[in-house]
């Protein structure tokens, strides 16, 4: 009777003090790790009700952070992250990363109520000149949302100013090429951008935009996910000479520290059903 009446005690005081709810609890002891020591990084894009290429519903979405939750995984900030590739900071086991590309005012709308619904954070690459600019036809994320998510534990991150494109390579346009990795067709002067040319631009567009996150959002540390998850030497160069450290890329596979190349597994498909999603989380794990 005595050692009952211990035990009872001893799992109220660890109800008291422990800093995260029984829930969790529960989900850590039935949840071995899959993976220790290395980091899986979910890529998403729109969320809408109506789902078409790379973008899911709300519905979907809340399904997969559901099943994150459920089956013992860990979400850590992009900032934690980057330590553990930088600095090999140690980060819990079945550790993974949420992030969003493009911009689109849905992570507001959408997302966020139900990243905070599990205690979650997502870090968003944002294209510069559309929130600046508010010129698409969906609409951006503007400087002063992001401003309110930040100080709500959310990040931002560059997607590029405005390189976010696929453009004609030559005269008739019949070849076409991510802006950021190709020397492309100048119209108005009736030939290819010369290697010079081409460098000036993407080093204007780096710098341009580190500049305006510094600006709007304060920024210490710069990372960077490219636009289709196209990059070549060149480009990564002139990003790191404008402060990025880590680069984020369309890749799949999981993470190890040492690299500042970040793999990611596209999460935002429609094709991706509950036991399809958990099925790549343990393929990779």
């Amino acid at each position: 009777m005595r050692m009952k009446v211990i035990a009872a005690l001893l799992v109220i005081a660890l109800a008291i003090t422990w800093p995260v709810s029984q829930y969790q609890l529960k989900a850590a002891a039935n949840n071995p790790a899959h993976y220790k020591n290395k980091v899986i990084v979910l890529m998403y894009h729109h969320i809408d009700v109506k789902e078409s290429g790379a973008t899911i519903s709300p519905s979907r979405f809340g399904t997969h952070m559901k099943l994150l939750k459920e089956n013992g995984y860990n979400v850590i900030s992009s900032e934690q992250f980057a330590d553990f590739m930088q600095n090999k900071a140690t980060v819990p086991d079945n550790a993974v990363v949420i992030t969003f590309d493009d911009g689109y005012e849905s992570f507001d709308q959408y997302a966020v109520p139900i990243l905070k619904k599990y205690n979650f954070t997502a870090t968003h690459f944002i294209i510069g000149a559309s929130s600046d600019k508010q010129n698409v036809h969906t609409k951006h994320l503007t400087w002063d949302t992001m401003r309110k998510l930040k100080e709500e534990g959310f990040s931002f991150y560059s997607h590029t100013y405005n390189q976010h494109d696929y453009v004609p390579l030559d005269k008739k346009g019949h070849k076409k090429g991510p802006l950021l990795t190709n020397q492309v067709y100048l119209k108005d002067k009736g030939r290819v951008e010369t290697k010079k040319e081409y460098m000036a631009r993407v080093e204007a567009d780096a710098q341009l935009m580190e500049k305006r996150l510094k600006e709007e959002l304060n920024n210490s540390c710069q990372m960077i996910a490219f636009p289709f998850g196209a990059f070549n030497s060149t480009a990564k160069k002139l990003q790191k000479e404008a402060g990025v450290t880590l680069f984020f890329t369309t890749q799949p596979g999981i993470n190890k520290p040492g690299s500042d190349e970040v793999f990611r597994l596209n999460a935002g498909t429609p094709a991706l059903s509950a036991n399809k999603f958990l099925d790549m989380m343990k393929k990779y794990g």
